[in-house]
């Protein structure tokens, strides 16, 4: 599962925008998103159903822009 998470400029946290299971429709849907408003950046993360002693859910950043 792919997570995309966008921030918006002066943002704290960023917001979870769409959850995918192909990488490349993530990496379409993040540049879309990247194209109408150029101030915000994305961070596509991979979860792979483990989670940590926290209860987290354990993820690897795939790509960022």
């Amino acid at each position: 599962m792919f997570n995309v998470f966008v921030k918006k400029k002066g943002a704290y946290n960023a917001d979870l925008m769409g959850e995918y299971s192909n990488i490349n429709d993530a990496v379409k849907f993040a540049n879309d998103l990247k194209e109408k408003d150029e101030t915000i950046s994305y961070t596509i993360e991979e979860t792979s159903g483990h989670f940590d002693s926290y209860g987290e859910p354990i993820s690897t950043v795939v790509k960022r822009g």
